[in-house]
């Protein structure tokens, strides 16, 4: 599977978005690796077949949190091994297509579905040692990338071979992994950077202030605490709502100056970095 340039709805507009699909773009694949396994395909009927998978992966070495890869844009490459008497099996059942479904590799917890992947056993060329190999080449799945850490990207457990017979009858294989699938190598999903805004009106002597919060990011809607602090002291504090947004008061007490430097900053979530910006107060009389 080749992770590369992805485009993006962004969720939030502005710089942060542009930035990100930018670093996106231009990170160099790296990470290239080939995961090696063998599975047992069983079929009630038909008895097991032992096939050897070879998936071919280029991993960029970073992506963002929380992105939304569409489907059909990344490559899925395997060389699928049999032994040459399970591929004249094939031939003696007149089966016409051998589908390889449900095959999906694991991001962390996210499961990245390769699509159809489809050949016919003629496809499967002869090694001279027994066996025959042939490319089974499909296109992903709509995935979304998990939150922000590093992954492993491994090879499935399970899937199924589905072969088609000429009579349109189809005999499914359930294939699992004969040793723990193997790893293509990591990705690291980054958070993505969010951008906090602030603003708040003059306030007479004696009153709160309210400080209106935005917080913006890309690929996700930030979620999470938004703190407020006049010097070393906190004076405020909230959760942004369902819009990145959040209204922070602050006591009358804590506004001792004509003007008062109010920070604010965003703590950050699982898909979304901290920011911080800063608000002046001003108390009228």
């Amino acid at each position: 599977m080749q992770l590369t340039a992805l485009p993006r709805q962004i969720a939030a507009a502005g710089a942060v978005g542009a930035l990100a699909f930018s670093a996106l773009a231009i990170a160099p694949a790296a990470n290239a690796g080939v995961a090696t396994n063998g599975y047992l395909c069983v079929n009630a009927v038909a008895g097991t077949v032992p096939v050897t998978v070879a998936t071919d992966v280029t991993l960029p070495p970073t992506a963002p949190a929380g992105f939304d890869v569409p489907a059909d844009l990344l490559d899925v490459k395997n060389k699928v091994t049999i032994s040459n008497a399970d591929k004249g099996k094939f031939t003696a059942f007149g089966v016409t297509k051998v589908d390889m479904t449900d095959y999906k590799l694991t991001l962390g917890d996210v499961a990245v579905g390769a699509g159809s992947l489809a050949v016919a056993p003629s496809a499967f060329v002869d090694n001279g040692n027994g066996t025959s190999t042939a490319d089974i080449n499909g296109k992903n799945a709509a995935f979304t990338t998990p939150a922000a850490g590093t992954y492993v990207v491994s090879a499935p457990t399970t899937f199924k071979l589905l072969a088609t017979l000429g009579s349109g009858q189809n005999a499914e294989f359930v294939c699992n992994s004969t040793a723990a699938p193997t790893s293509v190598g990591s990705v690291t999903i980054d958070d993505n950077e969010s951008i906090t805004t602030a603003k708040a009106r003059a306030v007479e002597a004696g009153m709160p202030a309210k400080v209106k919060v935005k917080v913006v990011a890309p690929n996700e809607v930030p979620t999470g605490k938004v703190i407020a602090q006049i010097g070393s002291k906190r004076v405020a504090r909230g959760v942004v709502n369902a819009k990145g947004r959040v209204v922070l008061e602050v006591k009358a007490k804590f506004l001792t100056q004509a003007s008062n430097k109010v920070k604010v900053k965003y703590l950050g979530d699982d898909y979304t970095g901290t920011s911080k910006t800063k608000v002046f107060v001003k108390v009228k009389g």
